[in-house]
């Protein structure tokens, strides 16, 4: 599996960090063009088509789809806070990159990714707004469990540990309502095999179509 050295853009200004991610597929969103399409003479889904040209709108028009709602502000308000928490519960030493840090790593020609804590492992923290969801995080212990119940995480931390030049992560779940021994739980996540691959395709197909529209 190649690891190719990660640009890490740090300490950037709010409008420079919208700048970086605005032509790229960023980690977070990529399990939008994770589908299968429907006939094999496609590369990318319906919905990761439509994925794409969002994006492209987005590009030529400089107006991004702001997404708003209570359980997007909880998990932005207490990120921080879960970081902390979770440092005092290992000897392993992170660097925080969340939320006001404003810090991308770019990666090839189409991806990017937020980080939002690194040290000898990838930390993918999530904030749940709904405490159900939290305590369902409990009961997820792998890689296949992960992509299952929380897709769209499995995807974010795969292509943030290529990015990184990781191939261990921790997914992080913390609800600061709950009680002790029920606040945090962290499962370890490894890179899979070929995954960089499968990505690196998702990415080429959508950059191709992505240029397409926008020249």
């Amino acid at each position: 599996m190649k690891h190719q050295l990660p640009t890490i853009h740090s300490s950037l200004t709010e409008e420079d960090w919208q700048d970086l991610r605005r032509s790229r597929f960023t980690a977070s969103e990529i399990h939008k063009l994770m589908g299968t399409p429907k006939t094999k003479s496609e590369f990318l889904s319906e919905t990761a088509k439509s994925f794409v040209f969002e994006k492209a709108a987005e590009y030529l028009t400089g107006n991004r789809t702001e997404i708003y709602g209570r359980a997007l502000d909880w998990g932005k308000e207490h990120e921080k806070e879960a970081f902390h928490y979770f440092q005092q519960q290992t000897d392993d030493f992170y660097t925080y990159y969340g939320a006001e840090t404003y810090t991308f790593i770019t990666y090839g020609l189409w991806g990017g990714y937020s980080p939002d804590a690194l040290g000898e492992k990838l930390i993918e923290i999530k904030c749940p707004f709904n405490s159900g969801n939290h305590l369902q995080n409990f009961f997820i212990k792998n890689n296949e469990q992960l992509k299952s119940k929380r897709t769209e995480y499995f995807w974010q931390m795969q292509m943030g540990m290529i990015a990184t030049g990781l191939e261990e992560g921790l997914f992080v779940s913390y609800d600061p309502r709950m009680p002790i021994g029920k606040k945090l739980t962290t499962t370890l996540i490894t890179l899979e095999e070929d995954i960089q691959e499968i990505i690196d395709e998702k990415l080429t197909y959508a950059g191709e179509l992505f240029l397409s529209i926008t020249k």
